[in-house]
């Protein structure tokens, strides 16, 4: 894309009511991120981002050194692609080579044990001599020993590892994890999703889980409580139709509990690091089947839809469905039936960005319950 091509993708991407789902829908529909920007500019209900918003943003990117990856282009992760709610542009510091070698996420409690931490520090470091690139979120906990395992690998090929961050590339967080996130940048690459400068908010951090998933081949939950929010990432490998890994524990201690039930659930239980080897090595990016759950950016997802129907994730649908649900679980059908002014993929929409506000759950297939 040429420079006024980029400028438009951000600011159709930052317009407030577009989501990444729509967002890419549009893109589909019209090819082109001008185009798009005419056609929603139709609109009275839609806040065009200006100009200068997506130019400043940029420039904050360049100004770090940050490279920016669009989702159309050649440099952005071919396993990323694959998710239906892919991100639209990357921010990435280090190594972009790194987000396309072969990869894996180790990923599990803030509060882990010591023999926990342990055993994902020395799992990290035998996947990467495996030639394995190793992705987690940099939090305390796991994902500090899953980077800090990989970068002790003797590997000098700079793609060790990989650090997904809720906020922009530049925002250290946790501040205990500068000196790690600085060696991440070395031997590895730190992304983001968010503009450069974006705090880390709690809102932010289901969202990011995504990424971790779907920028990998497998994912290993190392170590989760029931609540865990690796839960989550699990999850969302699932949906993305990847493989998910879990190590067993002790049955009375409750940080087993989340890794002990994704066994009992079908996930593969894993020891060490062959035990995932074993699996990733015959899976290549192209035998990934697509899972277009929530209708992604296929040309046929969105030709069906009038040009006065594309869902926009407005806040009220939001609300009505927030107001239909409790703590008691309904089936996604009952929702639908509720609300018959809306298609089902505007409710699919609005209940995966209310997933990802940590607002609903779902406890079972087709279910789904209001978080309190």
């Amino acid at each position: 894309m040429n420079s006024k091509e980029q400028i438009d993708w951000i600011r159709l991407l930052r317009s407030e009511g577009i989501g990444q789902i729509t967002f890419h829908k549009l893109i589909s529909k019209f090819i082109s991120p001008t185009k798009a920007l005419e056609f929603i500019s139709e609109r009275k209900n839609i806040r065009i981002a200006p100009e200068s918003v997506a130019t400043r943003e940029l420039d904050e990117a360049n100004d770090i050194g940050a490279k920016v990856l669009f989702s159309n282009g050649e440099n952005y992760p071919k396993l990323l692609k694959q998710i239906p709610d892919l991100p639209a542009v990357l921010y990435v510091l280090g190594n972009i080579d790194a987000l396309n070698n072969r990869t894996v996420a180790l990923v599990g409690s803030r509060n882990a044990s010591i023999n926990s931490k342990v055993l994902t520090e020395n799992m990290a470091g035998d996947l990467v001599d495996c030639g394995y690139t190793v992705v987690s979120g940099m939090a305390v906990g796991i994902d500090t020993s899953a980077h800090s395992g990989a970068l002790h690998s003797s590997n000098l090929d700079g793609k060790k590892t990989v650090a997904v961050l809720a906020g922009g590339v530049n925002n250290i967080y946790p501040t205990s994890n500068t000196r790690l996130y600085y060696r991440i940048i070395e031997e590895g690459a730190v992304i983001s999703e968010m503009p450069v400068g974006t705090s880390p908010q709690a809102n932010l951090f289901p969202r990011r889980n995504r990424i971790i998933s779907g920028l990998s081949y497998g994912t290993a939950i190392m170590e989760a409580s029931i609540k865990s929010g690796s839960l989550i990432t699990a999850r969302f490998a699932t949906e993305q139709n990847r493989e998910v890994f879990a190590v067993p524990n002790f049955p009375r201690d409750p940080r087993a509990g989340g890794t002990n039930m994704l066994i009992k659930n079908g996930a593969t239980l894993v020891e060490n690091a062959t035990d995932i080897t074993s699996v990733l090595d015959n899976i290549t990016a192209d035998s990934i089947i697509r899972n277009d759950l929530f209708s992604g950016i296929r040309e046929d997802s969105v030709s069906y839809l009038p040009e006065d129907d594309i869902d926009f994730e407005n806040l009220d649908l939001q609300g009505k469905i927030l107001s239909l649900l409790s703590s008691y679980s309904v089936s996604i059908d009952s929702l639908v039936r509720e609300l018959p002014e809306y298609s089902e993929a505007q409710i699919s929409n609005a209940l995966l960005n209310l997933e990802l506000d940590d607002k609903i759950s779902y406890p079972s297939t087709g279910k789904i319950i209001l978080k309190l």
